[in-house]
């Protein structure tokens, strides 16, 4: 659309290179000559070919010969920005959304029928609104401010007047005229009139708006009305009248719109008629008036589109999108009404020889791009019209034979087309036989293992062709299989060939020698590569080892024979498949790379894992690890011999097998030999393997050797392990366990070799282990007294002490050796305390080890005592929380709970003083969290011997000594105990206290335990000195405003239990308003921020409670009384008072942080808050309140109201949110209301809401000025 505005000449930021001058109708500047030549401006028009002047002013833009990367906008240029963007929004866009939703409603009320107006009665008012919108905006037009709203009402007044016109014969609820002939024929006249009279005055004021916005409500209202396929006769009026308009101004823009909205109004029309998926082939009474219609409208454009001429490529280029736009839709609806589209190739057929007809036209001719795209168009319609309409012997030798003549022939006689023949051919004999031949041999196995001579004979005859192709003739005439694609299709022969040698072994060979005629095919392959040095033969060969290799695993591995037994056949064939995967390893190793490298490391695993599993199918269990470690040092020597790195590696994993096999043979103990297992004797030999292949690996990378030795070593430690777990009774297990570490720390003085120490320390570990899970359920005497668990767990803590000392591999982890295995016995022991003393008493045992350690400590300054002290004091705390709070016993007539708890406290108050810690952690006040979980178990103690309602008094009152004592003895760590029971009190509070006594009781349990709390919570506050380097830190965490924080909560809480659900809310914001007042009373910026987070629960407890959650928890239903949404939104908007008075009254301190500057932002313009708030109760309460139909109603009147509030108090942002409520309307009647609401309903609607944007509208152009100065 074209701006209604005045035209004035585009201004230009000055350039800094050369410029083409855009063309136009005045002669151009001249050019100044650049270094480089410049570009030669475009041939404008002959003055003859330009038509009249029209309120368009076309020019392409200037182009500037370097790119200077624009500027950012400042904050400045951004606010003039969204100033300008509301003063567009509320003088332009509303007045016309406005209009469009206004002249809609009225339309739709001349459409429905009411029975107290007849035909003549709405018909008059119909055309009264039209006449009043014209006549007002003709006469707001005149003046130059309300000239944009004038124009306006221009367009929707002219729009309803053609409505109107039309209505009184077609729309039957306005039918005025008789349904007949002559009064069609006076109707369709005064529509004409009426066209041609709107379009003749609405070009007085050359705007494309007014024209456009009167066309296309024009257009919109008539679709609204449901009549006959006459009535469409109103579109090809408009057609005619837009068409004539953009010839006479050049406004082809406005053209595209008038297209879209003719076909898609009669589209609307077919989708009425014919349903969602038109005609599919029925006929119906209105096809050929409706296809004659189309075609009216189609010729029409297209005669515009031919006529007309253009002065700039833009408006060819937007014709140009009209033409097409033209056609495509004409399309889609003969598509869509096609009542036979057996003969829709006719009307594809003669659009297209129309438009190339219409191409071959002199006007046409003259415009390159329309004879281009008609031309174009009309021959692909043509084209398409057809297309539209209409929607197996072997012949394999003979091809074969085909193929080698063409390809022999065309190598001799240098024929490059019978090369290809050839190829190609050969590529179809490939298909054929890998499409067909091939899975008919697969079947036939499927079946069997038969041989199947034929079938071999024939892909062995192709293998041998296809090979000779690339072996043969290939190397004969390399010269013309160079290049592409004659290297490539040779390249597939060659890959034919072996996949055919592949299937013919497999039709000629069966059972286990499938597998071995494979295998030797892959050392031919090797073998041929080896010579010719061959990539893709080795990709073949490669491929064919997997598959040999997986053949051998399914088939001659024998897997359905008994375990351990002796198959003679797989003994015969398992050892030739590894002998020559081992000769295809030795062959294949063409250059010294990684990739050549992992290649033949594959050949050498497979020829490995094939003896492995010769010995694992053939060799008896107990000897299988014998033969897999003997297998391993074989190999192990082989590498070190023929410097095979691969084969080292082979024998790592033989390793693990043969300890593999020596862990997992005769798992039932069935062979012993004087109770100790077979099996456990048998991994001896493999203790003496590992350890000769630590000394001996084939490795020759240094770092590797040293990494297979450390893990030779280790597996062995691990595998003798294991040798003494099968040999040794259960309750020794760890006892042998640590003895064993033992004698690996002291063979340390023989050996030197750091790994013997870590075995030894995890040998340990596992010493550790086993007595941890197994021995402590020992219940058995060992010798008198001493019980077996008390001298196994004895022995396990002594070599664990031991090992502290011994077992540090070096320097460098001996304090960590020391820590681990000190603190595993002393674990130990303080365990081993846990199940001979299970009762209320073990916690103090366990304080009381903890302050003898501290006391050692102090001593002998031992670095891992202070340490265990701390562990044992936390498992004690823990062992205090979790039991003896609960126990119930007495000793003496006294409870052991208290005893016991208090001699836990009392002890720990002395660990906070007798615990060594370094003097840096001392300073942090880090031994005070002995003090902390003293308070805490003084705390528990309250809990559990005070009345429940007593508890959170009791706690005020602990913290208020606490608070008291840490004031007076400077100690911060009390005071901190102090403000954590406060909160625990201020918590209590809603558990028990708030729904204490009767409902509506004034003076009861609730209030006399509650104020106590917050007058002690707000007396802690005052206390807090404001100017004392003591409190500093308190202050730093804001633990002041904490206890306020907590005392306001505390208030707000008691309002919830103490008034009527349904008035919290209200009580709230009479707090919020006291907060307010108080934040100006005492320039307090702390009763600010409460009063703005108490705004927000007002908020949230009126949306979650009282407006969507009343029908539920309150005691009455949200269906009548909105007195209390209603008052707490008057009263915070009463709060307004004193936001206003408070906006900008506190500053942010100048080095707070960014979150603590975001904060003030907000506290800096309470008012925003304070206004929005009840603004969206009130919304979502009219959203609620009023009927379904009479909501945006509301919410239009509502808007109107916040905008007016917004002019008198000068507040932009309230301006914005009456704005955004009349847009709200506007998006709801889009979306709801113009299809979901009732006629009566929808029709009132539209015309309220239209009224109120066009008052606003109204308004912002009122006061433009006025509002600029508020910007």
């Amino acid at each position: 659309m074209k701006p209604t505005t005045p035209v004035t000449p585009p201004k230009f930021p000055p350039l800094e290179g050369p410029f083409v001058p855009p063309p136009a109708t005045k002669p151009p500047a001249p050019q100044i000559q650049p270094p480089p030549p410049p570009v030669a401006p475009p041939p404008s028009r002959p003055p003859a070919e330009v038509p009249p002047a029209s309120a368009r002013i076309s020019s392409p833009p200037p182009i500037s010969a370097f790119k200077v990367p624009a500027p950012k906008p400042t904050l400045q240029q951004r606010l003039k920005t969204v100033s300008s963007i509301e003063e567009t929004l509320g003088t332009n866009w509303l007045n016309k959304l406005g209009i469009i939703i206004l002249v809609v409603g009225v339309s739709l009320f001349g459409i429905y029928e009411l029975g107290a107006l007849g035909p003549l009665g709405k018909a008059g008012i119909s055309y009264f609104t039209a006449i009043l919108l014209l006549v007002g905006g003709i006469a707001l037009e005149k003046r130059e401010r309300y000239r944009l709203l004038g124009r306006t009402g221009i367009g929707g007044g002219w729009a309803l007047l053609f409505f109107s016109t039309y209505g009184i014969y077609h729309v039957s609820a306005m039918r005025v005229f008789a349904p007949d002939l002559a009064w069609l024929t006076v109707d369709c006249a005064l529509m004409l009139f009426v066209a041609v009279t709107m379009a003749l005055h609405t070009l007085r004021y050359r705007s494309q708006f007014v024209t456009g916005l009167a066309f296309l409500l024009g257009y919109f209202t008539v679709s609204l009305s449901e009549n006959s396929v006459y009535s469409l006769s109103a579109g090809v009026f408009l057609a005619i009248g837009l068409v004539s308009i953009v010839r006479k101004m050049g406004w082809f823009e406005l053209e595209v719109f008038g297209i879209l909205s003719t076909y898609l109004t009669h589209l609307y029309w077919l989708y009425r008629l014919l349903g969602v998926n038109g005609a599919q082939g029925h006929a119906f009474p209105e096809y050929h008036p409706s296809l004659a219609i189309l075609f009216f409208y189609w010729l029409i454009f297209r005669f515009s589109y031919i006529k007309r001429s253009t002065k700039t490529d833009f408006e060819e280029h937007v014709s140009t999108a009209a033409a097409v736009l033209n056609m495509m839709l004409l399309l889609g609806c003969l598509k869509f009404q096609s009542v036979d589209p057996t003969l829709a190739y006719i009307a594809l057929f003669a659009v297209g020889a129309v438009e190339f007809i219409c191409a071959q036209l002199p006007a046409t001719k003259r415009r390159r791009e329309a004879f281009i795209v008609l031309t174009v168009a009309g021959a692909a319609l043509m084209l398409a019209a057809v297309p539209s309409h209409f929607t197996d012997n072997h012949v394999a030798i003979l091809w074969l034979v085909g193929t080698e003549v063409f390809l022999i022939a065309g190598a001799m006689v240098k024929e490059v087309v019978f090369r290809r023949l050839g190829l190609l051919t050969g590529l179809l004999v490939g298909l054929r036989l890998l499409a067909f031949d091939l899975r008919d041999l697969v079947n036939l196995r499927m079946r069997g293992e038969n041989l199947e001579l034929a079938a071999g004979i024939l892909f062995a005859l192709c293998a041998v062709a296809f090979c000779t192709n690339d072996l043969a003739i290939g190397s004969r005439w390399k010269e013309f299989f160079e290049l592409s694609p004659d290297r490539p299709l040779l390249t597939v022969h060659s890959y034919l060939g072996a996949i055919s040698a592949g299937v013919a072994v497999w039709a000629l060979l069966t059972q286990d020698w499938t597998a071995v005629g494979f295998a030797a095919l892959m050392l031919a392959l090797a073998a041929i590569a080896r010579s010719l040095e061959s990539r893709h033969l080795q990709v073949q060969y490669a491929l064919l080892g997997i598959i040999t290799f997986f053949r051998a695993a399914a088939v001659n591995l024998h897997l359905q024979a008994p375990d351990h037994a002796h198959v003679l056949i797989r003994l015969l064939t398992l050892p030739i498949l590894g002998a020559i995967f081992y000769l295809t390893a030795r062959l294949s190793l063409h250059r010294d790379n990684a990739e050549q490298r992992t290649l033949r490391g594959f050949f050498a695993a497979a020829g490995t894992a094939l003896f492995a599993l010769l010995i694992w199918y053939e060799v008896p269990e107990l000897w299988q690890p014998l033969a897999f470690i003997a297998f391993a040092v074989i190999l192990s020597e082989a590498a070190r011999a023929l410097a095979h790195r691969a084969i080292g590696w082979h024998s790592h994993i033989l390793g693990g097998l043969a300890i593999y096999t020596a862990f997992t043979a005769d798992p039932y103990n069935v062979h012993t030999w004087r109770a100790i297992p077979w099996h456990a004797l048998g991994a001896l030999p493999v203790v003496a393997g590992l350890y000769w292949l630590a000394k001996r690996v084939g490795l020759v990378n240094p770092r590797h050797l040293s990494a297979a030795q450390v893990a030779y070593t280790w597996a062995a430690t691990g595998v003798m392990v294991w040798i003494l777990e099968e040999a040794l009774h259960a309750p020794w297990i760890a006892v042998g366990w640590i003895i064993f570490a033992v004698a690996l720390t002291l063979s340390r003085r023989w050996v030197r070799y750091s790994q013997l120490a870590w075995q030894a320390n995890v040998v340990g570990v596992c010493a550790l282990l086993r007595a941890y899970f197994y021995n402590y359920d020992l219940q058995q005497n060992f010798w008198g007294p001493i019980s077996l668990r008390v001298f196994t767990i004895s022995w396990v803590a002594a070599g664990l002490y031991f090992l502290s000392r011994q077992a540090a591999p070096s320097e460098h982890f001996k304090r960590v050796v020391a820590l681990f295995h000190s603190f595993a016995a002393t674990g130990l022991l303080s365990l081993l305390a846990w199940y001979e003393y299970p009762n209320g008493w073990l916690a103090p045992i366990w304080a009381a080890f903890s302050l003898v350690l501290a006391i050692v400590d102090q001593r002998l300054e031992f670095e891992e005592l202070p340490w265990q002290s701390h562990a044992l004091a936390a498992i004690t705390l823990l062992r205090a929380l979790s039991v003896n709070l609960y126990v119930t016993a007495t000793w003496r007539g006294f409870s052991v709970r208290l005893l016991s708890l208090a001699i836990v406290a009392v002890i720990f108050y002395a660990l906070s003083r007798l615990i060594r810690m370094p003097e840096e952690l001392r300073r942090h006040d880090v031994h005070h969290v002995y003090s902390w979980a003293a308070s805490v178990i003084v705390s528990l103690l309250l809990w559990y011997e005070l009345q429940p309602l007593s508890i959170a008094v009791g706690w005020g009152i602990f913290g208020l000594v606490l608070f008291e004592y840490g004031i007076l003895r400077k100690i911060t760590q009390f005071r901190y105990q102090a403000y954590v029971a406060l909160i625990a009190a201020f918590a209590r509070i809603f558990f028990a206290n708030l729904t204490a006594g009767e409902p509506g009781e004034f003076w009861g349990p609730r209030m006399y335990t509650i104020l106590p709390l917050a007058l002690i919570l707000y007396f802690v506050y005052a206390q807090l000195p404001r100017k004392e380097e003591n409190v500093a830190q308190d202050r730093r965490l804001h633990l002041d405003v904490l206890v306020a924080y907590l005392g306001t909560a505390t208030i707000v809480a008691l309002f919830y239990f103490q008034f009527p659900i349904e008035w919290v809310v209200t009580s709230w914001a009479a707090m919020v308003f006291v907060l307010f007042g108080a934040s100006l009373a005492f320039d307090q910026p702390l009763f600010l921020q409460q009063g703005m987070l108490l705004t927000l629960m007002v908020f949230g407890r009126g949306m979650v409670h009282n407006l969507f959650g009343g029908s539920y928890f309150g005691e009455s239903d949200w269906k009548g009384n909105y007195l209390v949404v209603s008052s707490a939104a008057g009263i915070l908007l009463a709060s307004l008072i004193f936001a206003f008075r408070l906006r900008g009254r506190f500053q942010p301190a100048p080095n707070s942080g960014r979150l603590a500057q975001w904060t003030q932002a907000a506290f800096r313009r309470p008012e925003q808050l304070v206004f929005f708030a009840p603004v969206a109760l009130l919304t979502c309460m009219l959203a609620l309140k009023m009927k379904t139909g009479m909501v945006t109603v509301s919410w239009g009147i509502e808007g109107v109201l916040v905008f007016l509030l917004a002019l008198a108090v000068n507040e932009r942002s309230f301006r914005l949110t009456g704005l955004g409520l009349l847009l709200l309307c506007v998006g709801k009647v889009m979306a709801l209301d113009a299809w979901g609401l009732q006629p009566r309903d929808r029709y009132i609607t539209l015309i309220v809401v239209g009224v109120a944007l066009m008052v606003v509208s109204f308004l912002y152009t009122r006061y433009r000025d006025t509002i600029r100065q508020y910007l």
